[in-house]
């Protein structure tokens, strides 16, 4: 195998830097013992992480954004392994138009789908309620779970689901017992998804939330009147969370696994 030339190598160190840079200023800025976004920092200080802490609407937005993308992830799960076994399995008339319907969220600009969920629900009368959210973050990470859940099983070799089959084991217990734990790799990977994907959403969510917001409206909210670094403290502490969860993710199937 060649290795990698000079030119290769400095491609990839610069967009290293450009994808870790940002962050670096960000957690930089959060310790910043002043009101100001200044980088490099003339000091160290906690207290804007306090302040995250202090400030009643964000711990209340981000229990919001987590348990909403906890059902989220639920729904396009369990909907998306349904659909998944549907488009990998079976055959029938207007699969294609199947698969371009589930995945319209992914082309459809995030702007549109606010907007024509914000006048859908509110005629239903729902617009400004718990339900109303769950129904647009559960259409967002559905295509995520469905694309993602597809390719798995279409890897997976289904002699061997028919191989228990036949031993005795009727299909729901051949499923999940044979078929699931040899996917969970693609089903861990379809949770991140649509989790991250519930949990960071801003531009279609800040058409439905309401007294209730979801904690990116929220730090949006907060940095378009205030201009001290606790945005950036709350942006530190789920870089962390976010690094907590890869190192999970590698320890329990591997990167890689998670990543095919």
């Amino acid at each position: 195998m060649r290795r990698p030339g000079w030119f290769a190598w400095s491609v990839t160190i610069f967009v290293v830097i450009c994808m870790i840079a940002p962050m670096v200023a960000v957690i930089g800025v959060s310790f910043n013992p002043h009101a100001e976004m200044t980088f490099p920092t003339t000091g160290f200080s906690l207290k804007w992480y306090a302040n995250v802490f202090q400030r009643e609407q964000f711990p209340r937005s981000f229990q919001l954004s987590f348990w909403l993308a906890v059902a989220a992830t639920l729904f396009s799960l369990t909907v998306g392994m349904l659909c998944a076994i549907a488009l990998s399995r079976f055959r029938f008339f207007g699969k294609g138009a199947a698969v371009t319907l589930l995945s319209s969220p992914l082309i459809v600009p995030q702007v549109v789908l606010g907007m024509g969920f914000l006048v859908l629900l509110s005629q239903l009368g729902i617009v400004s309620s718990l339900v109303g959210l769950g129904i647009l973050h559960a259409v967002l990470t559905l295509p995520y779970t469905v694309q993602v859940l597809t390719a798995s099983l279409a890897r997976f070799p289904e002699s061997l689901e028919e191989s228990a089959v036949i031993h005795g084991a009727n299909r729901f217990v051949a499923f999940t017992r044979i078929t699931v734990p040899c996917i969970k790799p693609g089903i861990v990977s379809a949770a991140i998804f649509a989790f991250v994907t519930s949990f960071e959403n801003f531009t279609a969510s800040q058409f439905l939330v309401w007294d209730r917001t979801t904690l990116p409206v929220e730090i949006y909210a907060y940095a378009t009147l205030e201009t001290d670094p606790t945005v950036c403290a709350i942006s530190a502490m789920l870089i962390m969370m976010t690094a907590v969860v890869v190192i999970i993710a590698e320890r329990w199937i591997g990167l890689e696994a998670v990543t095919k």
